[in-house]
């Protein structure tokens, strides 16, 4: 997942990074918000977690910009400002949360994890794997960090397989009949493939089940 987080105070910047980090993040931080509307022009993002009164170019101000291109980019403030006004104006330009200070490093996370589970409910077609990666189940493409990772036919069947029914274990007779639609492939040309795929893969998604066959599972 990758994040955009603006905030002013040094302490709470560096920590709020390091904990995202440590999560599996790739987390960009800024302390001007124009700073961060530049960066965002140029760049691709799962979720911004931005303050609202930061140097230059404000956190309602930053959402503004951002609503008038992308009106489903997650976008949730973090701040101290808890009068009821400025909750309202927070929602009303658009914002997905509203966290306010001081909060515990694990609640943003909490939040971060639900707005994408509600976004995974409204669109059944995108599948989220974990925080890097994302299945489109539609289109039959793979994406890691919102790139699409280019795979061969055959390993695009076996993430379709896997990947449409997480944490269940297949056996090669399902691989044989599901994805080769053959019965004359032996086993150990099934393990080798998929065996490739997993190193292709950026996360180690793909777990082997020994004596039970392959699985997808989610990773938070």
């Amino acid at each position: 997942m990758k994040i955009l987080l603006l905030e002013d105070e040094a302490m709470l910047r560096s920590s709020i990074k390091e904990f995202l980090t440590a999560l599996g993040s790739e987390v960009d931080d800024f302390f001007d918000g124009a700073d961060a509307l530049d960066t965002l022009r140029n760049g691709l993002y799962d979720v911004l977690v931005v303050d609202i009164n930061v140097p230059t170019l404000n956190g309602y101000e930053l959402l503004e910009e951002v609503r008038k291109k992308d009106k489903n980019l997650p976008v949730i403030f973090i701040t101290a400002m808890t009068d009821i006004d400025d909750i309202t104006k927070a929602y009303n330009l658009g914002c997905s949360d509203y966290l306010k200070k001081p909060f515990k490093l694990e609640e943003l996370w909490l939040r971060i994890n639900q707005i994408f589970k509600l976004m995974e409910g409204k669109n059944s077609n995108i599948l989220i794997l974990s925080p890097k990666y994302r299945y489109d189940k539609k289109h039959k493409a793979l994406y890691y960090e919102n790139k699409e990772q280019v795979l061969s036919r055959k390993h695009l069947h076996i993430i379709d397989l896997l990947a449409t029914n997480t944490n269940f274990t297949f056996d090669f007779d399902t691989f044989r009949r599901r994805v080769w639609e053959r019965d004359d492939i032996d086993d150990a040309t099934i393990r080798t493939e998929i065996n490739r795929l997993r190193k292709l893969l950026k996360e180690d998604l793909i777990i082997n089940a020994k004596g039970l066959g392959y699985k997808l599972e989610k990773k938070q």
